[in-house]
């Protein structure tokens, strides 16, 4: 799940175990083209991100009751998508909360295009490890 909180700057959440190696292999990619453009993917959705969850423990826990309050009150997160948040990480137990400043990778096209409406679904399945579902 992605979701934005400020200018270019947006929470994801990314299974703990996703490797380079595995987002390829559940991209699909194997040479050419479409290898070169997900091994930039992986790269843009990884470089610099900020892991929350740890962030929350070190230096906030002391200062808000819980997470909720903390993304509520630090980062200004209305509580409706911080319900859904909650939800799709309670669904997704193995995932870890990161932030990151969307243009950190330099290349502003890649998340703009991963996190496009036709691409969204199939990158957060990846970023997850969730199993694939064919529905189309």
């Amino acid at each position: 799940m992605k979701l934005a909180y400020d200018f270019y700057k947006s929470l994801l959440l990314i299974n703990k175990n996703l490797t380079k190696e595995i987002f390829l292999e559940k991209s699909g990619a194997q040479s050419g083209y479409s290898l070169n453009m997900f091994s930039r993917m992986y790269d843009s959705v990884t470089s610099e991100l900020i892991n929350v969850d740890l962030e929350y423990k070190k230096f906030y826990s002391f200062e808000y009751e819980n997470i909720e309050q903390f993304l509520y009150r630090k980062y200004n997160i209305r509580g409706k998508y911080i319900d859904e948040l909650m939800q799709f990480r309670k669904d997704n137990p193995d995932c870890i909360l990161y932030r990151k400043d969307d243009h950190s990778y330099g290349d502003y096209g890649i998340p703009q295009f991963m996190f496009s409406e036709s691409m969204y679904d199939r990158i957060i399945e990846i970023l997850t490890l969730k199993k694939q579902t064919n529905e189309d």
